[in-house]
């Protein structure tokens, strides 16, 4: 009796530690490891989404992105705050718009990015605030290069002007890849001019 006992307990607990490790391995759990991505990304998926017809994926990708955009934002102590917690406020009012097909894909993408840019601006912003650039070069390069992908939302002079500008300040972020003494003296011009970029940005959005 005790012999069957304790082999009904052995298969039990084998039946526990089999669905744990089902579960591990399910759709949901990629799920939730897509919502730590990054806002910028998954809101490109919304987009991915929308120009291929799938409303399911697009709404789903534009909720995610939409709170990791709201969690960044609140998290942040910058100039750019408030900046970043409006757009949260338009994407959300987009969500019914998809729902009821009438989304239209210039005005989503225009949203996308505004908020590509501002993300860039606050990260940059924060990075100009530590103690050296030098030791944060590749963060400055990805931020500058997603402040370009999105700035074609300005249009018109607007975005011409950020445009000489972010080239100026890309130009001058890559000097410092160099290093050395040159790299050193020339950190204090380049924050100065990453900070007429982010001012520029704060005037036109």
């Amino acid at each position: 009796m005790k012999r069957y006992f304790v082999l009904a307990i052995t298969v039990a607990f084998f039946n526990v530690c089999a669905t744990n490790m089902s579960f591990a391995h399910s759709p949901s759990f990629v799920i939730v490891q897509d919502e730590t991505q990054e806002a910028e990304v998954l809101l490109d998926k919304a987009v991915d989404a929308q120009i291929a017809g799938n409303s399911d994926a697009l709404l789903q990708s534009l909720n995610a992105g939409t709170t990791a955009l709201e969690k960044e934002a609140k998290a942040d102590k910058g100039s750019f705050k408030d900046k970043l917690l409006s757009q949260v406020g338009v994407l959300q009012k987009l969500a019914p718009l998809v729902k009821s097909g009438l989304l239209k894909g210039d005005v989503f993408k225009k949203v996308v990015n505004t908020v590509k840019m501002l993300l860039a601006a606050k990260r940059v912003e924060s990075l100009i605030g530590g103690s050296s650039l030098l030791s944060n070069v590749s963060n400055l390069t990805k931020n500058l290069g997603l402040m370009k992908m999105g700035m074609s939302a300005l249009g018109g002079e607007s975005q011409n002007q950020l445009s000489g500008l972010l080239s100026s300040a890309m130009s001058g972020v890559n000097s410092l890849s160099k290093g050395g003494m040159a790299a050193k003296a020339a950190e204090p011009a380049v924050k100065k001019q990453l900070g007429g970029l982010l001012n520029f940005v704060k005037g036109a959005i």
